[in-house]
This record gives C-alpha cells, structure tokens and sequence, in this order.
C-alpha cells in the first residue's frame, strides 16, 4: 500500500478478493482497486464556484466558505450513503468580541 493510500484508508491493510483482485478498506466499507483510484480522482478536483458561499465578516472583510449541506452530498456521491464519516479533530475560536 502506498502513502497516500494508508494515509487516506486510515493505515487499513488491503484484503485480497474473491477472484484475486485487491479490496480496499475504509471502515466497514470495501472498495475495489478501480473504485479506489475513481474516489481518488474525485477528491483531487477542484470544487467550482457554485459551491462556494460567501458572507460579510467582522471588520468588513468577506468570507468564503463551503455549506455543510454541499459536502454531505458530495461525499455521499463520492461514498455512497452511509459509506463515510467525520470527525472534529481540532476547535479554535478566533477574535471573540466581546462588546
């Protein structure tokens, strides 16, 4: 397994299928070798800008973002229903006012 693909499957082994061909694990999902390499070329595309927002912030300053709702069904069209997850790893809060 390269390092892109243990970093992305989370250090999980590749398990041989029935057939010969390579299964790929990503928590309870199994994804082909050809499966694999389609969600990699997904994932390296840039999003377009229909799917960023945009906002008005503190001090005037605009902001760019992308809404939940928008990544949920891409990574549903990319995994499948239930074929992903998330976790929040890191929280910070920035410039509290406090007026």
């Amino acid at each position: 397994m390269s390092g892109t693909e243990e970093a992305i499957l989370g250090g999980r082994d590749s398990h041989p299928a029935a057939g010969g061909g390579s299964v790929l694990c990503f928590g309870q999902c199994q994804y082909t070798a050809e499966e694999y390499q389609a969600i990699q070329k997904a994932l390296r595309q840039r999003l377009g800008p229909e799917y960023i927002s945009s906002r008005m912030a503190g001090g005037g300053q605009k902001v760019c973002y992308i809404e939940g709702h928008r990544v949920i069904n891409l990574a549903n069209e990319m995994f499948g229903y239930n074929g992903w997850a998330h976790s929040i790893t890191q929280q910070n809060v920035g410039f509290p006012c406090w007026e």
